[in-house]
Order: structure tokens, then C-alpha cells, then sequence
């Protein structure tokens, strides 16, 4: 009988980031449950990751690279004679539809819609479908062929504008007027061209009614069958939330509160109605949703993997690897430990980024729930930075943990009424005038010393 193996999808970026000792921790706890094997499998040159050989063939864990497409397959295929793989998975946004074509390639089961979790139209399709009660409306179509004739009458005021094929929040805007439309479509080609620079290609648009009220999120498995197997939720602060025009998660908190919040909802029946009305199958799901002020439940999005920073959340606030949902389906996670929040470190405007505060930056350091900040500043200082709805992504991470959830609310103000000033940021016009101050004190000088004999 052949031992079991998970193949996990990377890049170097990935493997060399902090997140990989989350990621090696979770896959060793998995050997030592349940004997399982984890391979992880980057692209590009082999590279000798010697900064992970105590946490490698040790406790089961493997590397290996290819080159190409192809090559991933037949390599994937190969270790599947070697071990029995039950599960693909990627934490990447991009890999999601070639963890599921590798799925197919091994045997197992995937959704009724493999694409699914990259063209969120279809997830909108088939909820109007299936269950127009978990449905919204919503219609999609090529940039310059987008009617707002058509959405006036069909949508309606405010209405959400965003890219099919979408990463993080990047092109999602709210528009609430015809002139707001008419700028997003003719400033369109530049966030477009910054998402295919990053490996993301768009063709069409969705346009959905706006759906009010607080963001959440859930993270969970889905069997072969259907079933579905629940972690906790956390909530999400957008940009919106701090007064920034933009719907990037600034913030997402794990508390007893936001269980409390969503008690008594249905919310066990409403992710599975969902589920169902999809024909979601044998994967994870990271699932954002709305509960709208009239407390009705409304899908916002299902992602195909977990949510960003998940597996470190669950095992500090719940003592639960989320990995063990796939082989243990009465896997629960525990009353919560500790409250936990992170914000995301992102441009406020659009512009250059300069320099960042330090003095505020230490006083973060030292408050009393916080325990990392993550910041590269080397790496974006001097660059050009923005919004994420422009295409920009997150610079950075600043990490709050306690038992005490007054404390840490405390800590988490302290943060959000200081957060635009983290970074310094110079706009285009801002640049051009300092420029023309400079020039324009030169001509003077230049003046003075040629009137001094």
C-alpha cells in the first residue's frame, strides 16, 4: 500500500517569504496525525532551499521543480506512483485551474465548473439559477460594449464594477453615478495592463448590484459528496471602512464577537445552499459574503483555496489546522484562544512612494497586542504605488494578537485612526509642482548672481 501524499503548488516568492513556516508547521502536524506526505512543487531552476532542510524528508515533506505546464503534470504523475496523492492544492490565486486540472489528471473528483473560482461570473450564473434567493443581479460583458442604458434599467444605483477574472480586490469599484462608469471604463486599460503584467488577463467586465452591510468571510472543505466541513469566520475591514475610495481588506479580525455577530443567521445553511446550488466538489473554499442590514445573507465570492494568512489564523485563535478538514471530517475548531487581527500595509493614493513614518511605525511596535510588523521598505521605496483597485498590491503586515478583546480593539483604533499616515506618498502633480518650486528658485539665485558683479 502506497503512503499519502497532498502536492502543494508554489512559487520561490512564496518559499521564501515568512508564511512558509506557517505552511511547514501545518504539513508537519500532518505527518505526525496522520503519516501524511506533503510535496511542494515551485517553477523555474532547482534551488537548494537550505534554510528548510530540518523540516524537510524529515517529517515527509518534499521539493521538487519543473519547468512548464506539462512538465508539472508528468511530474505530479510520476510522484503519483511513488505515494498516493489525494489532494492538489495552491494557496495561489493563478494556479487555482491547474490544481484542478491536475485533480483530473489523478482521478479525483472536482466541482461541476472547474473555472468556477477563476470567472466569477459564473458563480453569480448559476446562484441566479439554482436559488435566485442567493442570488443578485448582475450582467458582464467586454469594456467597450457594456451598455449603461442597459445597467440603469437592469441594475440600478450603486451598482459594483469589477474584472471576471479578478486578484485580491484589484479593478472593483463602486459607481454611483453614469460619470463614475464613463471614468472606469476610459481609465480601464491602465489597471488592465497592470493585472496582465502580473500574469492576469481580463476580457470581460461584471457589473452587480451593490450589496450593503458588514464582510465576512468562511473557511471550509467540501467533500466529494457535498458535505461541508466548517471552520470559524472573520470579518474584513475594507479601504471604504477608513475613508480610502477603495475595497481592499485592510483589516481582518477573528473575535467571539464576530461569531456572536452571525448567530442565529443560518449561516451553516446558507454556505450550503450555496454550496449545492454551485456544484462545488472536493476543495477548499474560501467564501465572502455580506450580512445586509436587513440581515439577509448575500455571496460576495467564492475563492478556490484559503483565505489569505488563514492557516496561521485558525491554529493561534482556534488551535485548528485547517488542512485536517480534508482528512478528518468531524475536525472542529476549538473555542477561540485569542483574538486576532492583521492589517494589510497598502498605498492610500496614487503616487511615489517615498518614505515611510518612522516614529509612528515604532509606536505601533510597541503597543501592547502587538506582536509583527512586516514591512520591506527597501523593496518599494522609490516605486510607484497605489490603490489596489489600480492594480497595486499590499507592501506589508502589521499583526495583532491578545486574550483581552478590549485591549486589543484598543490597539486596532490606535492603528486605523493613524493608518494613512503610514506611509508618504507623493502624487503626480504633487512631484510636478515641487519640481517647478525647485526650478523656480534656481532662476532666482541664478538672477541674484549675475547681479552681484
Amino acid at each position: 500500500m502506497k503512503n499519502k501524499a497532498i502536492v502543494h503548488i508554489m512559487n520561490k516568492k512564496r518559499m521564501n517569504a515568512p508564511d512558509i513556516k506557517v505552511d511547514l508547521d501545518a504539513m508537519e502536524e500532518l505527518w505526525n496525525k496522520y503519516g501524511i506526505n506533503n510535496i511542494i512543487f515551485y517553477k523555474g531552476e532547482k534551488v537548494d532551499y537550505s534554510h528548510l532542510i530540518s523540516k524537510l524528508e524529515k517529517y515527509g515533506i518534499y521539493t521538487q521543480n519543473y519547468s512548464n505546464r506539462q512538465d508539472l503534470i508528468d511530474k505530479v504523475k510520476e510522484f503519483n506512483e511513488k505515494f498516493e496523492v489525494i489532494f492538489v492544492y495552491t494557496a495561489l490565486e493563478l494556479m487555482i485551474n491547474i490544481s484542478n486540472t491536475l485533480r483530473q489528471e489523478l482521478g479525483l473528483k472536482v466541482s461541476d465548473n472547474p473555472n468556477i473560482f477563476r470567472d466569477k461570473s459564473i458563480q453569480r450564473k448559476l446562484l441566479q439559477e439554482n436559488n435566485k434567493e442567493l442570488g443578485i443581479k448582475f450582467l458582464k460583458g467586454e469594456p467597450e460594449k457594456l451598455d449603461i442604458d442597459e445597467i440603469e434599467k437592469e441594475i440600478g444605483y450603486p451598482f459594483i464594477m469589477k474584472p471576471v477574472n479578478g486578484v485580491q480586490s484589484s479593478g472593483v469599484v463602486k459607481i454611483t453615478k453614469r460619470s463614475d462608469f464613463e471614468d472606469y471604463i476610459s481609465n480601464y486599460k491602465d489597471f488592465h495592463d497592470r493585472l496582465k503584467a502580473r500574469g492576469i488577463e481580463n476580457k470581460e467586465l461584471i457589473v452587480e448590484e451593490f450589496i450593503d452591510g458588514n464582510l465576512y468571510t468562511l473557511d471550509y472543505f467540501v467533500t466529494d459528496k457535498g458535505k461541508v466541513i466548517f471552520s470559524k469566520p472573520a470579518q474584513e475591514i475594507l479601504g471604504i471602512d477608513f475613508g480610502i475610495n477603495d475595497y481592499f481588506v485592510v483589516a481582518r479580525i477573528a473575535s467571539k464577537k464576530v461569531e456572536d455577530d452571525l448567530e442565529g443567521t443560518g449561516l451553516k445553511k446558507f454556505i450550503e445552499d450555496t454550496i449545492k446550488a454551485c456544484g462545488v466538489r472536493n476543495t477548499f473554499v474560501h467564501h465572502e459574503f455580506k450580512l445586509t442590514s436587513k440581515g439577509k445573507l448575500k455571496t460576495i465570492e467564492l475563492n478556490g483555496r484559503f483565505g489569505g494568512g488563514r492557516v496561521d489564523l485558525f491554529k493561534e485563535a482556534y488551535d485548528m489546522n485547517l488542512f485536517e478538514m480534508l482528512l478528518n471530517p468531524k475536525v472542529e475548531p476549538g473555542e477561540l484562544k485569542k483574538n486576532n487581527i492583521v492589517f494589510n500595509i497598502c498605498g492610500t493614493k496614487r503616487g511615489k512612494l517615498i518614505g515611510f513614518d518612522e516614529k509612528l511605525f515604532e509606536s505601533i511596535k510597541k503597543r501592547e497586542t502587538v506582536v509583527n510588523v512586516i514591512f520591506n521598505s527597501k523593496k518599494f521605496i522609490g516605486k510607484e504605488t497605489g490603490l489596489t483597485k489600480d492594480g497595486f498590491t499590499k507592501m506589508g503586515t502589521i499583526k495583532l494578537v491578545s486574550t483581552d478583546f478590549d485591549k486589543i480593539m484598543k490597539d486596532y483604533e490606535y492603528i486605523k485612526a493613524r493608518y494613512k499616515k503610514l506611509l508618504i506618498i507623493k502624487t503626480r502633480e504633487e512631484i510636478i509642482e515641487e519640481k517647478k518650486q525647485e526650478n523656480s528658485k534656481k532662476g532666482f539665485f541664478q538672477k541674484l548672481k549675475d547681479l552681484i558683479p
